[in-house]
């Protein structure tokens, strides 16, 4: 664990209002001085919304840029994930000591942050248990990492907004992502697009706003599809094909199928068609 202070913080962090003193991270340090965006959302994110942030996390991860959130449930997990699949790095700020994952149930993603080039990040000292306070106060540090942050699902009385308002105080990109009216998970997207955010569709909006160079993302040759991915890509052609038909060819459980698929479309394998999924063009 490295524990810097000074000159060693990261250089967006010592400009913002309310510095931190001392961080302490596990992982490449340097991944905290590049280029990043920070991607936050609800905890109780619809399936939808975790999609989107994975497949936006993995196309912002592929143009070069590092991606922030908090390690929390819903859309910060699916947002590092995302990430690591997009072939990048990703950058988990803590709200509790290191020594202390939260929730627990992460430990095996925080190693994959760890062991993908990534960090993990704190301003509290490693035995320090997670307090409802300290999460809060974090937010502050996930969006100065960032050139701007992307709000993906939030109710009006959401966690993420303070991150919104800190990262407008702190002179970076304020950025959400529409969905539908009738969803609370809705309410606070929308208020920050009446407030003047970026709307979201796309990685290339993202990078649009944030002023980074739209880099194309390649498609993998086929033959690099995973191996453990390959009995759900054989069962996918030109005709659309339902996930309860990959569920029915290939005996797999319908939520391992559904993950399969999505990383399979993340990695540009196969599209979504009609409620289901066809073969990419090669």
């Amino acid at each position: 664990m490295d524990a810097l202070s000074g000159e060693a913080l990261p250089e967006r962090l010592r400009v913002i209002p309310d510095p931190p003193r001392r961080l302490y991270a596990r992982g490449v340090v340097e991944a905290l001085g590049a280029p990043s965006v920070a991607i936050v959302g609800s905890r109780r994110a619809t399936r939808a919304g975790r999609q989107f942030a994975e497949a936006l996390a993995s196309d912002l991860a592929a143009a070069g840029l590092v991606v922030v959130s908090g390690l929390a449930y819903g859309i910060d997990a699916a947002a590092h994930r995302g990430a690591l699949v997009g072939g990048g790095r990703t950058v988990a700020v803590l709200g509790s000591g290191l020594g202390h994952v939260y929730p627990r149930q992460h430990a095996a993603l925080a190693a994959e942050i760890v062991d993908g080039g990534g960090a993990l990040l704190s301003e509290y000292p490693d035995d320090r248990t997670p307090r409802k306070h300290q999460f809060p106060e974090r937010n502050r540090l996930i969006s100065g990492l960032s050139l701007g942050v992307v709000i993906v699902e939030a109710t009006t009385k959401s966690g993420s907004l303070i991150t919104a308002r800190m990262a407008a105080e702190q002179g970076r990109e304020v950025m959400a992502v529409p969905g539908p009216v009738t969803s609370p998970l809705s309410g606070g997207c929308h208020r920050l697009l009446k407030s003047g955010a970026a709307l979201i569709e796309s990685a290339d909006d993202v990078l649009y706003a944030v002023g980074y160079d739209t880099v194309e993302r390649p498609r993998e040759d086929a033959d690099a599809a995973p191996a453990r991915l390959a009995a759900v890509l054989e069962r996918v052609g030109a005709e659309t094909t339902t996930l309860d038909q990959v569920v029915a060819a290939t005996g797999m459980g319908p939520e391992a199928a559904a993950e399969a698929l999505v990383e399979l479309e993340l990695l540009g394998f196969v599209a979504a068609h009609r409620g289901g999924y066809i073969r990419s063009p090669s």
